[in-house]
This record gives C-alpha cells, structure tokens and sequence, in this order.
C-alpha cells in the first residue's frame, strides 16, 4: 500500500519503517580512537615518532574532524594541519582542495592508506581490545534507544563509511542486538544514496517509510537533489561531526531537519520537521 505523504513530499506518518543511521558521529564517538590509529599509519609513512602528534595538533584534528568522509582521509587531514593549513580552509575545501593536493604531493593512494587504517586498527584489537573499546563512546542514551527502537516494528540499518564488522563489535559489546546483515559497511562499496535505493528495493517499502539520520551535511545535500528520493526523512545529527555553521544552514532548508541528541533519544512523534512542526500521526 502507498504510504500517505505531505504536500511536500515528506512522510507524514508517526514512525519509520525503516530507520538507517550513520555509525561514526551518530551512534558512536569515535574521535579519539581515530586519532590514534591515524598517528599508527601517519608513523608509518612519515616516520615520525612518539605516542601521538603534539597536544595542539591533537586538538586542531578533533575540530577538523566534520571535514573527513571516510576514514582513510585522516592521515591527510593530519599532515594538512602539520603543514599549516588554515582551519577554516580546511573545513571548508578539505575534499575538493587539501585532500586531493597532498594525496598527490606525497603519491599516496586511497586503497594503500584505507588498507594501513584498517591493519592499524586490527592490530590494536589484537593487543588491547579494552583499550580500543574504551577510546570508543557511544552518545549517551543512544543504546537504550536503538534497543527501545528494536523491540518495535521499526526495522534499524546501520549505513557507515566504516568496514562493518569495526561497527559490529562495538554494537555488540555495547548491547545493542543488530543482525550482522543490518550493518552495511564500506564493503558494500556503494554511496549512501545507493544504499537507500537498495535497502527500499529488497525490504519492499516506499522512500516516505525511510528516514536516514547522519551527520554529515555534505552527504545530506547530497542525496536532497536526486528526485527519487524526495521522501526519504532527511536528519542532521546536531551531536555528530558537523559545525555551528552546517547546523544553521539545515535549520534554514526545507529537505533537511537537524536533530538533538534530545530528540533522537525520545518518541518518533516528538522529532521535529523541516517546516519546524513535529511529525503528524497518520494511517499505516
């Protein structure tokens, strides 16, 4: 049955079908983690030495982090603040300028640095599983939450940039009961955008039954200009890896509605909408 749908083509209904989140910056901190295992492989090609870059370095990293995408850019995020970028250009030209300009500058290749990031990461399991779970936090009230959303009829997909088992063994060492096929990582090697075409297409419901929280505005944007997924409930997380600035601008868009920590944690009927208003209750 075709689900009922706003004027402007948001789903009107009280709850998703389905609810697709973003892992890094959503669902869990992985900010210093990331540092960590991006200083192993910066070693490892720059030859520095040390437990870390120095404190203000570390500092600059944890602000620039909203300018990542996936995980193998940290390396070049960090030698763009070694080598003084400015903060401000960097957030705001990292993957069209930076990223690309030092990549090329130090012959780097994506596959050989996502390869390093994954071993890094690997290793340190290996050596220090508490450890690596420790520099891990999931945002507080998010696991009660997902469990809550669980026990619904709700069904929860994990889309992350991420390789998927990383995001499952954090999801399972923090209680939250995910099926394995539910957490779609960066093996699937497909854009987010995709992902929902897919994930509409083999779970059999409309775009409108699909909301997506993530927090990337970038990756938002993104997906507001393809026409067929105009239905699909688009979310900011106010509490990820985005900026003062992005947060403001998806306050002022009318596809794209940023959401608290606050919000997320509480019932469907009480998240807000573009246009400001909370999610109208409807027919299933």
């Amino acid at each position: 049955m075709e689900s009922a749908k706003s004027a402007d083509g948001r789903n009107p209904l009280i709850e998703p079908k389905i609810l697709a989140l973003d892992f890094d910056g959503v669902i869990c901190d992985t900010a210093q983690e990331t540092l960590r295992s991006t200083w192993q492989v910066f070693r490892e090609i720059w030859g520095d030495s040390g437990d870390g870059p120095p404190p203000e370095v570390a500092t600059a990293f944890h602000r620039m982090r909203p300018a990542l995408e996936v995980g193998w850019e940290a390396p070049v995020l960090l030698r763009a603040i070694l080598e003084g970028a400015p903060e401000a250009a960097l957030l705001q030209e990292f993957q069209t300028t930076w990223r690309p300009r030092i990549v090329e500058a130090h012959r780097l290749e994506a596959a050989d640095l996502a390869a390093r990031f994954d071993a890094a990461r690997d290793a340190w399991i290996q050596r220090d599983l508490p450890g690596w779970l420790a520099a891990q936090r999931f945002y507080p009230g998010i696991s009660d939450r997902v469990r809550a959303i669980l026990r619904s009829d709700v069904r929860v997909f994990v889309l992350t940039t991420k390789e998927g088992r990383f995001a499952h063994l954090l999801l399972e060492r923090n209680g939250v009961p995910l099926p394995t096929g539910h957490v779609w990582g960066k093996e699937r090697a497909h854009p987010k955008a995709d992902l929902l075409r897919i994930l509409r297409q083999e779970q059999s419901v409309d775009y409108g039954d699909i909301w997506l929280v993530e927090d990337r505005l970038p990756t938002l944007r993104a997906m507001q200009h393809q026409d067929d997924l105009a239905a699909v409930g688009l979310f900011l997380a106010a509490w990820g890896y985005n900026t003062v600035a992005e947060r403001e601008e998806a306050g002022g868009d009318r596809r794209i509605t940023p959401l608290t920590l606050e919000q997320f944690c509480g019932d469907f009927s009480a998240w807000p909408r573009a246009d400001g208003t909370a999610l109208r209750g409807g027919p299933r």
